[in-house]
């Protein structure tokens, strides 16, 4: 849903302990002295697309969000087609952390 990335991000962690999902290395970034980044929601990762030549540093690839569609299967923002799609979990794709502010 709509700016749930953090409680996702949340949940994520909590039922999941394998290391290096996409959901702990955004839990877990210390960056620019910030403790609180997460993971987004798929919502979230549309609102970053409509504005990545104002955020920057987006390379035209795919990105995890923080939404579920399964206990299998995640959505995925495609910037190269502008569009969402569900992939198996155990796929590798970029990871973008964001915070709230």
């Amino acid at each position: 849903g709509g700016g749930q990335g953090w409680y996702n991000t949340e949940l994520i962690v909590a039922g999941c302990s394998t290391p290096d999902i996409a959901a702990r290395i955004c839990y877990d970034l210390e960056l620019n002295g910030f403790l609180d980044w997460y993971l987004p929601s798929i919502y979230e990762l549309e609102m970053m697309y409509q504005q990545q030549s104002v955020i920057g540093g987006f390379d035209g690839e795919a990105y995890w969000s923080s939404s579920e569609y399964d206990g299998n299967y995640a959505a995925v923002y495609f910037f190269t087609q502008a569009m969402t799609g569900y992939m198996n979990k155990n796929e590798l794709f970029r990871v973008r952390a964001i915070r709230q502010f």
